[in-house]
């Protein structure tokens, strides 16, 4: 079964999105990916309102590694709850089918 349909409609082809109202990992933030990489992290709705992205209405985002925090400059290599409460792998800023530890 692959990621939610509505999910990936919303990630654009050229890779850059927002992760609104994400969890990370005791506050709201929303979390700009671009190429690959996670290119800033801003409080929750202080993204632009009509820029592209999943909100995750509160859902958990961690890295994939399990070590250390997310943060910009890093790889959007992620474990991210969307809004369903489905956990799925992010690799380098796209939606994959994986098992959370």
């Amino acid at each position: 079964m692959s990621a939610p349909t509505c999910c990936l409609a919303r990630i654009p082809a050229n890779g850059k999105f927002w992760l609104k109202n994400a969890r990370v990992p005791d506050a709201l933030c929303d979390i700009r990916i671009e190429d690959g990489r996670i290119r800033a992290l801003v409080p929750a709705g202080d993204s632009p309102c009509c820029a592209p992205g999943l909100d995750l209405d509160g859902g958990a985002v961690r890295r994939l590694d399990g070590d250390g925090p997310v943060e910009a400059g890093g790889t959007a290599d992620l474990w991210v709850t969307l809004c369903s409460g489905r956990t799925v792998a992010m690799r380098g800023g796209r939606l994959e089918d994986a098992v959370p530890p």
